[in-house]
């Protein structure tokens, strides 16, 4: 008798315990390996303990991550809850049925850690498909010129204004192999576009017409593509392979004078643990173009990368409660004041003293995003195919193996047939 109590008991302890298990609720989520995303990750066991929810945060590098998502997708498995959609790929993701809507949760099911009426309106905006919003600004940024303020003392120049101040400003630092004057984005493929056609935009040039045929081969678009060119006359030589990591150390590592990229460099290059040139760097709107003034037509460089929750997740109440944490106004104050996160997408933290204080170019970067355009580029379903044959043949006229009427005819036909083939030509 003793024997068979004793199993009974452990029959209902065990069955207990996997009870217990089933019903505790579980978020995995996947996003880029930045600063922002290590931030979170140290104060996750803050929101387990305040929710019971059990969060895995998977951090991969760019390439990594996005092919282990679009599997993911592919199959329907629902194995990541919720996963980083950067605004340019997000009419992909949205038309393909991957991302759950979240209108419906804002407005029924909001926690006390939302935070929806705090987001700066542009990042909010960028991550909206026809109508719906799909996720919520994880992490944002804006273009802004970065400069070594101590060499521009040390040789009396003044900060470039205009396109054409830019260039002779880049030229007069150029001092190979010593010192180069600029760096840019204008890797072979997708990277290289967020950066390179925010010139040609100011240049009066766009992707595609109201009927979304494409017109990068007119006149604008080809004079911004031959500014480009020009302007990396001064840059490194191996400049055609720069991604924004590339970018970042040709900066910090002492080797140009100036950059144009991402404002939420900003806490990583002014970190002096990591940053040689930390305290020494000044910040300025990126010049202005030929075409328009800076705040109708400004280089935005935008990108908004945000969180959305998978549609075939099986937690998505779950994952909506983490989402609203995680880029709730409290999560990213902290992120940015212990974890070096400049890519608030918050009103409030961009606004207060105490970030503004923390990190200097914050108002040339509020300026920029007041000017910026979440719609240089387009919100299209077939964007990722268009942004690789742009950042193809851009690249490959900085290199100088292509010349840029020929380059971006053959862009324009080559696009052409990726819109046609994917019905997006507006009959």
């Amino acid at each position: 008798m003793k024997r068979i109590s004793l199993l009974v008991i452990s029959f209902m302890l065990i069955s207990c315990l996997i009870s217990g298990i089933a019903l505790a609720e579980k978020v995995s989520i996947i996003t880029w390996e930045t600063a922002t995303a290590t931030a979170i990750k140290a104060l996750i066991p803050e929101f387990e303990k305040e929710t019971g929810i059990n969060v895995s945060m998977e951090m991969l590098p760019e390439s990594v991550l996005r092919e282990k998502v679009v599997l993911d997708l592919a199959s329907g498995t629902g194995a990541y809850d919720i996963f980083l959609v950067g605004n340019w790929v997000l009419a992909e993701y949205a038309e393909a049925g991957f991302l759950q809507p979240l209108d419906d949760l804002i407005a029924n099911n909001a926690s006390d850690y939302s935070s929806i009426d705090d987001f700066a309106a542009t990042y909010l905006d960028a991550l909206r498909y026809k109508g719906s919003l799909y996720a919520l600004p994880y992490y944002g940024h804006v273009g802004v010129l970065m400069y070594r303020k101590d060499w521009f003392e040390e040789k009396g120049i003044k900060v470039p204004q205009t396109t054409e101040e830019l260039l002779e400003t880049a030229k007069a630092f150029y001092d190979p192999p010593n010192r180069y004057g600029v760096a840019i984005r204008a890797k072979r493929g997708e990277d290289n576009p967020i950066i390179t056609t925010s010139f040609t935009w100011i240049y009066g040039g766009e992707w595609l017409n109201e009927e979304n045929y494409p017109t990068v081969n007119e006149p604008e678009f080809i004079e911004g593509v031959k500014y480009v060119r020009d302007l990396l006359k001064y840059a490194p030589p191996d400049v055609s392979r720069y991604d924004w990591v590339e970018v970042e150390n040709s900066f910090t590592s002492g080797k140009v004078a100036m950059i144009m990229d991402a404002s939420d460099f900003i806490g990583r290059i002014e970190n002096p643990e990591s940053s040689k040139i930390a305290g020494k760097i000044g910040y300025a709107l990126i010049p202005e173009g030929p075409f328009a003034p800076r705040e109708e037509r400004y280089a935005s460089h935008l990108f908004t990368a945000g969180m959305g929750i998978n549609a075939d997740s099986s937690n998505i109440d779950a994952a909506w409660k983490f989402l609203q944490w995680m880029s709730s106004t409290k999560i990213q104050l902290r992120t940015a004041m212990e974890g070096h996160n400049t890519g608030i997408t918050s009103v409030t933290v961009l606004e207060s003293e105490e970030f503004m204080n923390a990190y200097p170019g914050i108002d040339v970067m509020l300026k920029a995003l007041e000017y910026s355009n979440p719609n240089y580029m387009p919100h299209i379903s077939c964007y990722t195919e268009l942004c690789d044959i742009i950042g193809t043949h851009i690249s490959g006229v900085v290199a100088g193996t292509e010349e840029p009427e020929k380059a971006m005819e053959s862009a324009n036909t080559e696009m052409l047939k990726v819109l046609e083939k994917t019905g997006n030509i507006k009959k």
